[in-house]
C-alpha cells in the first residue's frame, strides 16, 4: 500500500496491492457473515418482523447465503469499489456532513487513516479553509484569522445569546483544526 499524501489531507489517496486486496476482501466477508448471523438472530429473537414466522427450513436458507460469499474473490465488485473509495475525498459524519463517508469505511478495512487524530468538527474547517484548489498555505491563513463570527440567517430563530454561546466551542475547533493542519504539513513535507 502507498499513500499518496496531498496539501488538503481529506484528499489524500491510497494505492492498494494485492495483499491489500485480500485484506479488503476479508473485511467485506465479515461484513456479510455478521450480518447474516444479527438478521437471524433477531429474527429468531422476533425482534424484527418479517412476513413469515422463522423456521428451519427458512433459516437454512438464509445461512445458504455465506457460500457465495466464501467465494468472493478480490476481483469483486465490492472490492473494486472500496478500491475506488480510497481515490476519493473525505465527505461524510468525518466532516461533519450526515451520512456515511465511503473513504474512511475502507480506509477502517486496511486499518488506516489518512485523516488520524481529526476530529470532524476540525475536519469541516480544514474543508473549508481549502476551499475548491488551494494550497496548504492558504488553509493555515484562513485558519490563523479568527473570524467576525456574525449571526446569519441560518441563526435568525436563536437569540444572540444563545448564538454566541457556541463561539468558544467553534474558536476550539478552529484552533485544533489550525494546529493539526500545520503538524500534518511538517509531517509531511508540504
Amino acid at each position: 500500500m502507498k499513500i499518496h499524501w496531498n496539501e488538503n489531507p481529506l484528499r489524500s489517496t491510497v494505492e492498494i496491492d494485492d495483499s491489500d486486496k485480500e485484506q479488503i476482501l476479508l473485511y467485506i466477508q465479515n461484513e456479510y457473515y455478521m450480518d447474516i448471523l444479527c438478521e437471524l438472530d433477531l429474527w429468531l429473537e422476533q425482534k424484527i418482523k418479517k412476513d413469515d414466522e422463522p423456521t428451519l427450513e427458512k433459516v437454512h436458507e438464509k445461512i445458504r447465503g455465506w457460500g457465495e460469499i466464501c467465494n468472493m474473490t478480490v476481483d469483486h465488485e465490492e472490492v473494486k469499489a472500496y478500491e475506488d473509495y480510497l481515490q476519493m475525498s473525505h465527505g461524510g459524519d468525518c466532516t461533519c456532513f450526515p451520512g456515511a463517508c465511503v473513504k474512511c469505511h475502507a480506509e477502517d478495512a486496511l486499518g488506516i487513516s489518512t485523516i488520524e487524530g481529526l476530529g470532524k468538527h476540525s475536519a469541516h474547517k480544514i474543508m473549508g479553509s481549502f476551499g475548491e484548489n488551494g494550497t496548504i498555505d492558504e488553509a493555515i491563513t484562513i485558519l490563523e484569522q479568527k473570524p467576525s463570527y456574525e449571526k446569519t440567517e441560518v441563526w435568525k430563530g436563536f437569540t444572540q445569546e444563545e448564538y454566541e454561546k457556541h463561539i468558544p466551542r467553534w474558536e476550539s475547533e478552529r484552533e485544533v483544526a489550525l494546529k493539526w493542519l500545520k503538524a500534518y504539513k511538517e509531517k509531511h513535507g508540504f
